[in-house]
């Protein structure tokens, strides 16, 4: 079984959540857009929020992914949502957005490995500044069915998936993100093949 680090495809556009629309629509008290930890906001999510895309220096393609990964957190196309949504929705939340052009969702991880004693500490080694210099899991001390996961080892600013995530993105033909296997960003994170 492989664990993999979901990262953004940076040839493609990435997301922001602009400060002054969690402000307008969430309030001081869910500031999704800068705080990580695996915090619910369905309940207080009434209505999409507005995501805004735009280019990186690597940036070749002038569009929007389906699926892209940013602070602990993924944007879903339309396209993406039907293909995974539904065996997603024990791994977190679903959460509305608009962007200009179009909509999708903003996908709020919630399960996190050490909640079930998946992170394996004989893989996972920091080092003096208390930096991951590696990370293992565990897979099967996740609740069976999990694909996507965060972890406190990375203050959940990492998304992890399993294989069969992968698989599933390859089979729908989805867009926006590559499959790492360095799982502590030793390599320093490249995420193109150029």
């Amino acid at each position: 079984m492989t664990i993999h680090r979901i990262v953004r495809d940076d040839r493609y556009l990435i997301f922001d959540i602009p400060h002054l629309e969690v402000l307008e629509k969430l309030g001081r008290a869910y500031p999704i857009h800068i705080k990580r930890s695996p915090v619910k906001y369905s309940e207080v999510w009434k209505e999409p929020l507005r995501l805004d895309f735009g280019p990186e220096e690597e940036t070749i393609y002038e569009e929007i992914p389906d699926l892209s990964v940013y602070d602990g957190r993924m944007f879903f196309s339309v396209k993406a949502f039907q293909a995974l949504g539904d065996e997603l929705r024990q791994d977190g939340e679903f959460l509305p957005v608009t962007y200009a052009g179009g909509s999708g969702y903003l996908f709020n991880p919630l399960t996190i490995a050490e909640n079930f004693g998946a992170r394996d500490d004989r893989l996972t080694v920091l080092n003096e500044f208390d930096e991951a210099q590696s990370i293992g899991f565990i897979e099967n001390k996740l609740p069976v069915g999990t694909m996507i996961f965060r972890s406190t080892i990375s203050a959940y600013y990492d998304v992890f998936c399993t294989d069969e995530l992968r698989l599933a993105v390859e089979r729908a033909g989805l867009t926006g993100v590559i499959f790492h296997p360095d799982l502590a960003d030793i390599s320093g994170g490249a995420t193109t093949d150029h």
